[in-house]
């Protein structure tokens, strides 16, 4: 490999015209081409970026170094196996795959090849959420409080909101919480005019060393919100994906001291302080992208890897589950 990473997009959609348009500003790599199913697809981005559009997945691997691969999800086993055995390292986007089956064989693959896979959870690159695992490695989590919503949107129609919007939060909230999953609760939103329950699901994670979280993910709320609150034995943060930032609201009176046990004229109400980081704020996709090369090059490991995937991947079966059936499903009993 030369000193430039030669590498290509598959599939010319608004997510990869993102990784196009990322890639082509990065100096660790250099833009071959992309490749679409669609050829006229592939020539436009091709001609909106200035490079090759590939006719074939055989002529990308001959022609690169790594692949970002942004097709659809149930493709994405078969796209990346097929890179992944001929030598091309892949950013492969959430989803990881489909199935359990499908993801063991990428993870497989990978290492049979000796090549790097990163899994495209973009929100690990976000400034807020590197911030909150800094703060939070050595703070005793109680809960914590994920929201995802937005407006109807035609853009992903072929998997449901939890696979869409919930996956995001999961990932993040098992990097946080660093435990086994124990049980899971879920439930949605029907009615006539979204009668399928797939566009609005709560769900409820708890987990082995106690800790509980909740997620909700929304299809057809008209603001668009992504939030995680947490709350630890000290303090309560309330961290804004969107505006890349964190309020932390602390208690004014001391913990552990009895009201009974100070003098009358300081026994008052509860006062607290909210305190805003400063958190500088980044592009996370450039983010991501960057981490790709670093660790094409040896100097990183991946920061989401295919097991990684694989667990945020069964928890959103877990609540599918849980909606296909109106259960709670005790993973630990299984």
């Amino acid at each position: 490999m030369n000193n430039r990473i030669k590498v290509a997009v598959i599939g010319a959609g608004m997510m990869g015209k993102n990784h196009l348009r990322t890639y082509k500003n990065l100096s660790n790599f250099e833009l071959i081409g992309v490749y679409d199913i669609f050829p006229e697809a592939a020539q436009s981005a091709a001609e909106a970026f200035g490079i090759k559009a590939f006719s074939s997945l055989e002529e990308v691997a001959a022609s690169v170094d790594a692949v970002s691969v942004v097709t659809t999800s149930v493709t994405h086993a078969e796209v990346g196996e097929f890179f992944l055995n001929r030598g091309i390292h892949c950013l492969i986007e959430k989803p990881l795959a489909t199935t359990e089956d499908e993801c063991m064989r990428l993870i497989n693959a990978a290492k049979n090849n000796n090549v790097t896979l990163l899994v495209g959870h973009i929100e690990q690159f976000n400034p807020a959420v590197e911030q909150m695992h800094k703060i939070l490695n050595n703070n005793e989590i109680c809960s914590l409080e994920a929201r995802r919503m937005s407006a109807a949107s035609g853009r992903i129609t072929d998997v449901d909101v939890a696979m869409d919007l919930m996956i995001h939060d999961a990932e993040v909230v098992l990097s946080l919480v660093k435990s086994p999953v124990k049980n899971v609760y879920a439930s949605s939103v029907k009615n006539e005019k979204f009668p399928s329950g797939k566009d609005y699901i709560n769900a409820l994670v708890e987990f082995e060393n106690g800790v509980s979280a909740s997620f909700t993910a929304s299809r057809i709320t008209q603001s668009r919100v992504r939030t995680l609150n947490v709350t630890t034995s000290n303090n309560y943060y309330d961290m804004d994906f969107i505006n890349q930032s964190i309020a932390v609201h602390s208690q004014g009176r001391m913990h552990g001291v009895n009201q009974n046990d100070l003098p009358e004229n300081m026994r008052y109400g509860l006062k607290g302080s909210i305190e805003n980081l400063f958190i500088m704020q980044s592009q996370p996709l450039n983010s991501e992208l960057n981490h790709f090369a670093n660790c094409i090059l040896g100097k990183e490991t991946p920061r989401i890897t295919g097991e990684q995937a694989l667990n945020a991947l069964k928890v959103i079966w877990e609540v599918q589950s849980c909606l296909n059936f109106n259960k709670v499903v005790n993973i630990a009993a299984e």
